[in-house]
């Protein structure tokens, strides 16, 4: 039987220490990738509504999948760094801060 350090079991990657920081940079990945395509989407003058809705099915379920079996285990550190990729808010509204992106130009806080 051959021992792996890091595996991968529906969609969430484990390591042999139990740490998520493998499946942080995993999810950072991926998310900063839809993030640019979003990005392109906005400067190609793709409708706001438009912008919200790919953000919402396509960036936002990368970041929560499975979060209920990995979030509370975070350190603060990971913890920050994946609200960093909550900065598709900005991308959306063209600027102002994450809070007041969130909570007054987009349908539903992101």
């Amino acid at each position: 039987m051959t021992q792996v350090s890091v595996f991968k079991l529906l969609g969430v990657t484990v390591n042999n220490a139990l740490r998520w920081s493998n499946h942080i940079e995993s999810v950072m990945s991926k998310a900063n990738k839809h993030l640019w395509f979003l990005k392109k989407l906005k400067q190609a003058g793709v409708s706001q509504q438009d912008v919200v809705y790919y953000y919402e099915a396509v960036v936002r379920p990368v970041l929560e999948y499975a979060s209920l079996v990995w979030h509370t285990s975070l350190t603060a550190n990971q913890t920050k760094t994946l609200e960093a990729v909550q900065r598709a808010c900005q991308i959306i509204t063209g600027g102002g801060t994450y809070t007041e992106n969130c909570t007054t130009t987009v349908r539903e806080p992101c």
